[in-house]
């Protein structure tokens, strides 16, 4: 298994762009939180603290597809060499003016910091397609973002905690502040990100053939960005219904971070072993098998609730909610990484930074929404529906992307020429 992930960080230039790369997107899962602790221990109530932070992450939203489309047109080097100081700037002066600066002009600052964070993920994505043509080991490119994303939700918070208690609430989003600025500009100043220049669009005009199909791509686009967004509905409706399962069968609903956190270690480990192996068959495929086995081991889960209805106990259903939410957390970093390739392969190369970073956004929403949707459903149908929502996001994902099945396979077969605005339409918002 570690020597599949070692060839594929000894293509050339590749660990040397990877790991600022990630030293940027870890610095991006300490933010939020890192900015709740600075300005509540200034006095700020927890409604700002939390809106800081929400702030922040819209303006990564809104932003990130605009860098992404800045970043195909003119390469990533110059474009991360100027946003990776001015996020890490911004958040300085917050941490700086914390208690002085008005709440308005708080929540304005750090919705400026999200505004002007590159999307280093999206940039490292689109760059392994330049580092190899061979396809088994983008496949373990793909699975290694993906994992390595579900890694750094685990580790950013626990960083935070640790600088906090090292260095107080304001050092730690300082040294969060510095560390995304330093990461941004690591991962700018690398040779394979200064070398890679954005293929350009084809000059040919678009044939009769291609204007046709330009629906069918389009559909195409919209089934894979919702199925996107419902696979994000279920990570974080899965907060929502777990803390409403705690509270409901009387476990302390703090527990529920360390629960979920026990899923992304089996996401994590799922990743890893499925990065290692290279599987057969088209990307599209792979991306529907993986859904239907997350939808059955995310279907599991309400079962926690019937058992202690039942008549086990609180600790024991705990464990048996631990347990299968590590089962669970198994397929989604597999998942990932062929929704990604699947990305890839759909979008053109001229503006495939553009397309991951709005898939981003995307993923942003969809998240958003899956835990305002399951909050519905925790307060009015309670939390035995609730936990039956991931599985029901998933499905739904699965459903979507089994009818569009046509449009996608004819989208990723579609030459490169006919491409150029498929997932990445040229006002910089994704089609959805």
């Amino acid at each position: 298994m570690v020597k599949g992930y070692l060839e594929l960080l000894r293509l050339p230039g590749a660990s040397a762009a990877a790991v600022p790369a990630a030293l940027a997107r870890l610095a991006g899962t300490m933010v939020p939180l890192a900015l709740l602790l600075t300005l509540v221990q200034s006095g700020r109530s927890l409604a700002v603290g939390g809106s800081a932070g929400a702030a922040y992450a819209v303006g990564s939203a809104v932003g990130g597809p605009v860098i992404g489309r800045l970043i195909d047109r003119i390469g990533p080097s110059r474009v991360l060499l100027l946003t990776g100081p001015a996020a890490g700037l911004v958040l300085v002066a917050i941490a700086l003016w914390a208690k002085a600066a008005s709440t308005g002009a708080v929540l304005a600052a750090a919705c400026a910091a999200g505004l002007s964070t590159a999307p280093v993920g999206a940039s490292m994505r689109a760059l392994w397609g330049g580092l190899t043509e061979d396809a088994g080991l983008r496949q373990r490119a793909y699975s290694f973002e993906a994992t390595l994303s579900e890694l750094l939700f685990i580790l950013g918070p626990s960083a935070v905690t640790v600088l906090g208690t090292l260095l107080g609430s304001r050092g730690a989003l300082l040294a969060t502040a510095i560390l995304l600025g330093a990461g941004g500009l690591g991962y700018g100043r690398a040779t394979a990100v200064r070398k890679h220049r954005p293929r350009p669009r084809p000059g040919a005009a678009r044939t009769e053939k291609t204007r046709d199909g330009s629906g069918s791509r389009r559909t195409a686009a919209s089934a894979v960005l919702a199925a996107t967004a419902l696979t994000a509905a279920l990570s974080s409706g899965l907060v929502v219904a777990v803390t409403a399962s705690l509270q409901d069968q009387g476990s302390a609903p703090e527990l529920a971070g360390t629960l979920v956190a026990l899923q992304s270690a089996g996401s994590v480990v799922g990743g890893l072993l499925y990065g290692a192996r290279t599987f057969g068959g088209t990307t599209y495929h792979r991306y529907v098998r993986l859904l239907v086995v997350l939808t059955l081991a995310l279907a599991i889960l309400p079962t926690t609730r019937l058992a202690h209805d039942a008549g086990l106990s609180a600790s024991w259903a705990l464990v048996l909610l631990g347990a299968l939410l590590v089962l669970s957390g198994l397929p989604i970093a597999p998942a990932g990484a062929e929704e990604f390739q699947l990305i890839g392969e759909m979008a053109a190369q001229d503006k495939a930074t553009q397309a991951f970073a709005g898939v981003g956004s995307v993923i942003a929403i969809g998240g958003a929404a899956g835990s305002a949707v399951t909050g519905l459903v925790a307060d009015h149908l309670g939390s035995a529906a609730a936990l039956c929502l991931p599985a029901v996001f998933t499905l739904a994902a699965l459903l979507v992307s089994l009818a569009g099945r046509k449009s996608i396979i004819r989208a990723v077969a579609t030459p490169e020429v006919e491409r150029t605005e498929l997932l990445a339409p040229n006002n910089g918002e994704p089609h959805a």
